[in-house]
């Protein structure tokens, strides 16, 4: 609850020990609130489903 309120107001923190590629983009989640963040060609966004599902995606490499 904390860290979603700082990342509102500071932004997400990526975490870069978790990076991983879908096959179309650079993919982690917030170091402090656990949210789904997706690099784009402006930098690191909030992963939208609405704009960035996409069947070529690959899951996440440890995700069976």
């Amino acid at each position: 609850m904390l860290g979603s309120m700082v990342c509102k107001m500071r932004g997400h923190r990526v975490n870069r020990r978790h990076v991983w590629d879908d096959g179309m983009n650079f993919r982690t989640n917030c170091a402090r609130c656990d949210a789904a963040l997706i690099r784009d060609r402006e930098g690191w966004r909030t992963f939208d489903n609405n704009r960035d599902l996409d069947e070529r995606r690959r899951p996440h490499p440890r995700q069976d």
